[in-house]
């Protein structure tokens, strides 16, 4: 799949992650109520950044786009989010009156962000103009009828109903083109119900994700989904919502799942299995857990499968082959104690066609009732794939923001998540 984005610039090549910057409304409350459309994200020089802002009602982002459209106000309120990235933000601090880089100046209908990550920092301004021109810079492309999305570091395509790809690339600069590495994400679900003596399975078929609506943009798309466990038993006919949120380098998907009982009183056991399938073209790549010392070369050729026990929650995964692959990074808001059984699951060849097939199970022991937060992320390699680990790492630790007319000290908000009733 050759690029069709080559006119984007490379970005600066000591960093690892192109991580985006997300803020909202409630940290620039001297632009509350301003018409969105007139407002931009600029560097010291007053040029704007690529940036977009997405609106917020109702713990559910507006969406122009699809069978399920949504309108906004139209002007910034306090949940309504700005997003840019960290490279594309100045390294320049800014100047006071006195000469000093170390204070934010106020100036009228700008407001200067401070973004920290220990001693790194960034600034950028947003600002009310509407005759300053936008960026011509988009680092997403998305073509709806084909459910392809494409970015400077890799292409997926999402399978139709559903919440998951059904292939993803990796971009290859050397070549420029991506190089094709996995097939579909093949999910097991097993669980064993009336006190053990009735074992049931399902896949990825019994996990439907209707895209009601979509939103694109130059940094970010946002397909909003509602997610049916078509699992029967008690599970018969829940439902959860889901926000496909893909960033030029990396993925994200929340998934709130609902349990309306104990876990225990239905089932003895349960686990899900998420592997995707890897292709032929990753032959040379390795799946590896850095902070578990574990490494499976594709190219090793033996029969292999296994599942190796260690807990893959808020653990980095990676499958690389030192120049380029993917991490993956497993956010589930769980007891570590019920979580008890899960590991590493690696099978040569895949049972669906493809040379492996790699992931982690996550084994749940007795979940109290209430709602669940599962997130994956999803981070591809950016000049070179040493820095996967690290990138993962970097999604535990937030930067800190500072706005000059915010109160008080603010932290990326990347990870934040809505609590979606049904709708």
């Amino acid at each position: 799949m050759k690029s069709h984005l080559a006119f984007l610039p490379l970005l600066i090549p000591c960093l690892v992650l192109s991580e985006p910057i997300v803020l909202t409304g409630k940290m620039v409350p001297s632009l509350l109520g301003k018409d969105i459309s007139h407002l931009r994200v600029t560097n010291h020089a007053g040029a704007c950044i690529p940036f977009q802002i997405d609106e917020v009602q109702d713990e559910d982002y507006v969406c122009p786009n699809g069978k399920d459209p949504t309108r906004g106000r139209g002007f910034l309120d306090t949940a309504d989010e700005i997003v840019f990235l960290w490279e594309d933000a100045d390294t320049v601090a800014p100047v006071t009156a006195r000469g000093l880089r170390t204070e934010i100046p106020k100036v009228n209908s700008r407001v200067c962000i401070a973004i920290g990550h220990g001693l790194e920092n960034r600034y950028a301004y947003v600002v009310d103009s509407a005759s300053i021109p936008l960026s011509p810079v988009s680092y997403i492309a998305y073509d709806s009828a084909r459910e392809v999305v494409t970015t400077p570091y890799f292409y997926a395509g999402f399978g139709h109903d559903r919440f998951h790809f059904t292939r993803a690339g990796i971009r290859d600069f050397a070549h420029d083109t991506y190089v094709n590495v996995t097939n579909e994400l093949r999910i097991r679900i097993f669980l064993k119900a009336l006190w053990g003596l009735l074992p049931i399975t399902y896949t990825e078929n019994n996990m439907i994700c209707l895209v009601k609506r979509y939103k694109v943009g130059p940094i970010r798309l946002i397909r909003r989904g509602d997610f049916h466990l078509n699992l029967g038993l008690f599970l018969q006919g829940s439902h959860a919502a889901v926000n496909q949120i893909c960033y030029p380098q990396m993925v994200r998907v929340p998934v709130y799942v609902h349990l309306p009982v104990r876990f225990r009183t239905m089932f003895s056991e349960a686990y899900i299995e998420m592997t995707p399938v890897i292709r032929s073209e990753a032959a040379d790549f390795s799946f590896r857990v850095p902070s578990a010392g574990l490494d499976f070369p594709m190219s090793s050729h033996r029969n292999l499968d296994t599942l190796v026990a260690s807990n893959p929650n808020h653990t980095c995964m990676t499958l690389c082959n030192g120049f380029l692959g993917y991490g993956w990074l497993l956010d589930a808001a769980m007891d570590e104690s019920m979580l008890a059984g899960s590991g590493y699951c690696v099978t040569m060849p895949s049972e669906r066609g493809g040379i492996a097939q790699c992931g982690f199970r996550l084994t749940v022991r007795d979940l109290p009732k209430g709602y669940y937060l599962i997130g994956n992320w999803v981070l591809f390699s950016k000049n070179g794939a040493d820095g996967l680990s690290e990138a993962c790492d970097r999604l535990s630790t937030m930067a800190a923001v500072t706005t000059q007319d915010g109160a008080g000290r603010y932290w990326n908000q990347l990870n934040k998540v809505f609590a979606f009733r049904k709708r």
